[in-house]
């Protein structure tokens, strides 16, 4: 299996020098494996053609889980999914990660503790962007 490096451009902020204490990246990499996504999306502009970013999400109605994800990676933006229709289901809330490189970093540092499937996932999602137009 092809080890992981760290991406170009690392900023170091989610698991270099500044890094996350083991255990909440540990709570981080448990979550991303259960509930994360992990994927790119393309955008078309006239002038550059399309460009792809990647993207980490976790939905789950569980808002406090969402919050902490947040506060504990300092990264990604907090969003209302949805009301349910059923007023007895909480609603449904989304953390998702947008920024390209907080993406990517956040990717790596989890790389080592998710498994087999979330790390091909993670490979996959990583070849895409490398090899998008410059």
């Amino acid at each position: 299996m092809a080890r992981i490096g760290a991406p170009p451009l690392w900023t170091g902020r989610i698991s270099g020098p500044n890094q996350m204490p083991d255990l909440e990246l540990g709570w981080v990499a448990g979550i991303l494996e259960g509930e994360g996504c992990f994927f790119v999306t393309t955008r078309k502009t006239a002038k550059y053609g399309p460009y792809v970013y990647a993207r980490v999400t976790v939905c789950m109605t569980d808002r406090d889980i969402i919050e902490r994800l947040q506060h504990v990676t300092g990264v990604g933006v907090l969003e209302r999914v949805r009301q349910r229709k059923d007023p007895k289901h909480k609603p449904i809330s989304q953390w998702i990660v947008c920024r390209n490189q907080e993406a990517i970093e956040l990717m790596v540092a989890v790389y080592p503790h998710m498994g087999t499937r979330r790390q091909a996932k993670i490979r996959e999602v990583l070849a895409q962007v490398e090899k998008r137009p410059a």
